[in-house]
């Protein structure tokens, strides 16, 4: 029930129908009325095909009475006129006829009330003639034996008339009644030759008979009249070519002396009368005359037979004409409404291809080849016509066309900003840098620490002002104007990485693979990683270590990972962050909440970098984000690792405020850097417009990875033993930028002693490596001895993994409370 009732509201809402349904639709009506009328017109034809075939079959039991009512009135005429045995070869010929009229009958189609009865009359009257024969044979009476035939002709003549209106065809009427008025106009010539021979036998004819002979000779004038007036005109020249000659002449002749009355003085006495002519050559005139008449009836059958069953085949042929007409005005109307709904379909299928092909190919491409400078145009619709399918492509042509005038105002406008973006940036760098500057020297000339610490803080304040810079440049689709000449360790591009972030003290670089980066990629990579570093950082618990490791592939690439241990993220919005980053800084990505994922897809994309961000694996918290730098942007350095030598760091910067409080850090060989970021930059100016020279070679199997040792040895120190202690020359200048190297900071002033406990150490043994020693490197007091006792830490329980969206959750109604009050202080405000 549910199901019709939807069908029946689909059926209703027509203006959802496809095209081919309306145009079936409104091709239904007319061609079920065709269909219609034209079947109506098709069974008529038939019908009257099927009336004329009984018409067909009447006629043929018309043409039976012909012979039949020829054989009664020979059988009449014998009967009145010995001999004896013509009479009875007579009543066998009638009675065979009179067999063949009963078949005929059972063959014949259903009739009227009026010819049933007519015929049940004529069976009737036939009925009687065994009756009559029997007269003739015991010798009655003349007068009543006519009398008796005469009723059987009489109800053989009306049976013919009630058939004649079952022929109601124009052109079988005339005939039919022709037919009809011929067998009245025989019949008184058969009458009349039964009186003239009843008068012959007895000399003269009596004033009945001769009443009865002229009655019958002005009533055969009377048909002959009525059957010329009704007669086809083929019949009635065929009647005027047949009934006539000498023997018609001659009757008619005899029939005038006949009808003459003989006067009471031409009368003899005692002599019996006589008539002019005698019976033989009444009866040759007389058969003569009615077998001609009977010839014509005979025919008049025949061509309403033929007629009947000539309009019968006209009838069927024309209902055929008319079915294979009708049909083939369905198929034709069927195909027309074919052809022209596949028109409609391809010419709509045709314009909503293209426009969908416009939309979703065309004219992207058409926009990121005007956003990129590039002449461009989309295609007309293919619709050529100049009907309304052709007006709604030209209208669709007006739409694109506009469209494509639209991007290239909003690629201008996006030029415009982009440009503005970009001078701004440069400025802002400008100042940015001059401040950098400034803060060196401040740093050279200042000996406090605690001042000295404040300068660090916004020298790296301004190093991340300066990737801002950076950022907004690489956003703006410009290119940046740090960029390296000479190839550069891995690890000096992961330790400039992780002097950019705000976090720094959080990040630790692990092992890294010795290779060094192609000098045009490098810059590039730093700002990546120090991307990844500030997301890692930024969204896991401040006293979390964001850890940085590599490792080289075996297909020359390098891979670096970057672990931290935050709250993580759900699975869509991993891959969304994904799908950001590999957007490889298209225009149209958001960046908005998510710059820095934006920043590093552009400048990863540069170079055929990959990152991905991925759960860790386990139940660790966090994410890994893991960049895989390609082999061609790789160079492995020859350098063995047994040529690797630990030298003391300088004494200022980090390293001298870990000195001053009794740390000695030993590290590999780095060149000097003034602040944290500045360790990669060359002091060297490069030409503004010459790109720096890179030398691209084969990348070679890179050595095994040395984890470098870093030695921190607390000791104690006293300011003899630290002004003895030289800072060893730099292998290279380095600066913001340009500049000459820094100075060497003032001696720090004396700090009070440390002592550390001593603890019995085991010789290390040449080619091994360090072992850890539990409490070597701590000072006295700086773990209790609850903790200390066995010499381990205290058990912390293993903390569950974190739910991202949960701690989400709490966060944002944690920001939403913090909101909510400050709101409402404001409001408590006078």
């Amino acid at each position: 029930m549910t199901a019709r009732r939807s069908w029946s509201a689909a059926a209703m809402q027509w203006r959802n129908w496809p095209v081919l349904v309306k145009i079936g639709a409104v091709l239904v009506v007319p061609v079920i009325g065709a269909m219609t009328l034209g079947t109506l017109r098709v069974q008529a034809d038939m019908d009257l095909a099927d009336s004329y075939a009984r018409v067909e079959r009447l006629a043929v039991l018309r043409a039976e009475l012909v012979p039949l009512l020829s054989a009664v009135q020979r059988e009449r005429n014998f009967a009145v006129e010995p001999p004896v045995e013509a009479f009875q070869q007579q009543t066998t010929g009638t009675d065979t006829l009179i067999d063949t009229l009963h078949w005929l009958r059972d063959q014949a189609p259903d009739m009227d009330q009026a010819s049933l009865d007519g015929y049940h009359k004529l069976i009737q009257e036939l009925g009687a003639l065994k009756e009559i024969r029997q007269q003739v044979t015991s010798g009655a009476d003349s007068t009543a034996v006519l009398s008796a035939y005469g009723t059987i002709v009489q109800a053989i003549l009306d049976f013919d008339r009630t058939l004649v209106s079952r022929f109601p065809d124009e052109e079988l009427t005339g005939a039919s009644t022709a037919l009809y008025d011929l067998q009245v106009a025989r019949e008184q010539v058969a009458l009349q030759q039964s009186l003239v021979l009843v008068g012959l036998r007895r000399g003269e004819l009596s004033g009945p008979e001769r009443e009865q002979l002229i009655e019958a000779d002005v009533r055969l004038a009377d048909m002959i009249v009525d059957a010329r007036a009704v007669a086809p005109p083929f019949l009635w020249k065929q009647y005027l070519d047949t009934v006539t000659g000498s023997d018609v002449a001659a009757r008619q002749a005899m029939v005038r002396q006949a009808r003459a009355e003989v006067s009471p003085a031409q009368r003899r006495t005692n002599v019996r009368p006589t008539m002019p002519f005698v019976a033989k050559e009444w009866n040759s005139t007389s058969d003569a005359t009615t077998g001609l008449m009977a010839f014509v009836a005979r025919g008049a059958a025949s061509e309403l037979q033929a007629a009947s069953a000539r309009l019968q085949n006209d009838s069927s042929n024309r209902a055929g004409t008319q079915s294979v007409l009708l049909l083939a005005m369905v198929l034709l109307a069927a195909a027309i409404g074919g052809v022209v709904g596949r028109y409609l379909l391809r010419s709509l299928n045709s314009l909503r291809n293209a426009a969908l092909d416009v939309a979703s190919y065309q004219l992207p491409a058409v926009v990121a080849d005007i956003r990129a400078g590039k002449p461009a145009a989309i295609e007309p619709m293919p619709v050529k016509t100049t009907e309304e399918f052709g007006q709604l492509a030209r209208a669709f042509d007006t739409v694109q066309n506009q469209a494509v005038r639209s991007a290239e105002e909003e690629a201008a406008l996006r030029g415009n900003l982009r440009n503005i973006f970009v001078n701004l940036s440069r400025r802002s760098q400008g100042l940015v840098e001059r401040q950098l500057r400034l803060m060196e020297q401040l740093e050279q000339k200042e000996d406090d620490p605690d001042q000295l610490e404040n300068l660090f803080k916004l020298d790296h304040l301004a190093t991340r002002m300066r990737r801002n810079n950076e950022n907004l440049v690489v956003l703006s689709g410009a290119d940046l104007g740090r960029r390296f000449s000479e190839h550069v360790p891995l690890s000096d591009v992961l330790r400039a990485a992780v002097s950019e972030v705000e976090h720094y003290q959080r990040a630790t670089v692990r092992s890294v693979p010795r290779v060094e980066v192609l000098g045009y990629a490098a810059g590039d990579l730093v700002r990546s990683v120090a991307e990844l570093v500030e997301n890692a950082t930024a969204f896991s618990p401040p006293d979390s270590q964001v850890t940085i490791q590599g490792e080289r592939r075996e297909d020359g690439s390098v891979l670096i990972e970057i672990l931290d241990e935050g709250i993580g993220m759900a699975e869509t919005e991993l891959a969304e962050a994904n799908s950001r980053v590999a957007a490889a800084g298209g225009v149209d990505v958001p960046v908005s909440r998510q710059m820095g994922l934006f920043v590093v897809g552009s400048l990863a994309s540069r170079h055929g970098i990959s990152v991905v961000l991925s759960r860790r694996e386990g139940e660790q918290d966090g994410l890994v984000a893991s960049v895989v730098v390609p082999p061609d942007v790789i160079y492995t350095s020859a350098i063995k690792p047994a040529e690797v030598q630990d030298i003391p760091v300088e004494e200022h910067g980090l390293a001298g405020r870990l000195k001053s409080v009794g740390i000695t850090v030993s590290l590999p060989e780095l060149p000097l850097a003034s602040s944290p970021a500045s360790i990669l930059f060359l002091s060297k100016d490069l030409p503004p417009d010459e790109p720096p020279t890179v030398v691209k070679t084969k990348p070679v199997a890179p050595p095994a990875p040395v984890q470098p040792q870093v030695q921190v040895q607390v000791q104690t120190q006293t300011p003899q033993t630290q002004t003895q202690q030289a800072a060893p020359e730099p292998a290279q200048d380095f600066a913001w930028l340009g500049g000459a190297a820094p100075a060497a900071p003032a001696q720090q002033p004396p700090l009070p002693q440390q002592t550390r406990p001593s603890v019995a150490t085991t010789p290390q043994k040449e080619g091994e490596l360090p072992k850890r020693v539990p409490k070597a490197q701590l000072f006295a007091g700086s773990v209790s001895d609850n903790g200390a006792a066995n010499g381990k830490r205290s058990a912390v329980p293993p903390r569950p993994p974190a739910n991202a969206e949960r701690a989400r959750g709490f966060l944002s109604s944690f920001q939403a409370g913090v909101r909510q009050s400050k709101a409402d202080q404001g409001e408590e405000k006078p």
